[in-house]
């Protein structure tokens, strides 16, 4: 319930400013223990399969720029870790019923250069965040350097989300405007600079 509490306000602050929004993220905020609820809160709903965009979002609403990055960041790599343990655990037939036929694709990838195709992948915006987590669990990668290269991989996008939530009530301001501006060109950079090393694995 508090995640869709702090991703509804995130959201309604985002849209339209309302006090209402703005009281919770507040109080959330300022609390002692909002912060170690909301890593807990996103990393259950990345085990969930459940979208972080806006929760990435909303950890910059909620505290600000830079301790909201670290909320996200932690929640997400906590949460990806977890999804990568429970999917080793499953097996390929669990993990299968999830997300069916995708996960070969993943699997074949991954298991030519695990750090830097887990990297590659993490920075290519068109890859679904969790099929990576569970896929990556059905491969030989360590798990120390699946964290690894997803911590690195997430850092860009979420930084620059959370300074979005930051300034979500200013959504004219010329600072929230340069950092979407400055967003899109990452995931369209890191795109495009991923494939060209997913291009020289392959050759």
């Amino acid at each position: 319930m508090l995640v869709v509490a702090l991703v509804g306000a995130g959201v309604g602050l985002a849209i339209g400013g309302t006090d209402g929004a703005r009281d919770l993220l507040t109080e959330v905020g300022e609390s002692n223990w909002g912060f170690i609820a909301f890593v807990a809160t996103y990393a259950l709903t990345v085990v969930l399969l459940l979208p972080g965009t806006l929760g990435t979002v909303t950890a910059g609403a909620v505290f600000g720029f830079p301790v909201g990055a670290a909320a996200a960041l932690a929640g997400a790599t906590i949460g990806s870790t977890c999804a990568f343990i429970i999917s080793r655990a499953m097996g390929r037939d669990g993990a299968q019923s999830l997300f069916g036929s995708r996960l070969s694709n993943i699997d074949d990838f991954i298991g030519r250069n695990d750090f830097t195709s887990i990297l590659v992948l993490r920075l290519m915006p068109i890859v679904p965040f969790n099929l990576l987590n569970y896929g990556s669990g059905l491969t030989s990668v360590r798990l120390s350097r699946y964290v690894l290269a997803s911590v690195i991989g997430m850092a860009p996008a979420t930084l620059l989300a959370t300074g979005l939530g930051a300034q979500a009530d200013n959504p004219r301001g010329i600072t929230f405007l340069v950092l979407l501006g400055t967003l899109l060109v990452v995931l369209v950079g890191s795109s495009l600079w991923a494939r060209r090393i997913r291009d020289r694995a392959v050759s």
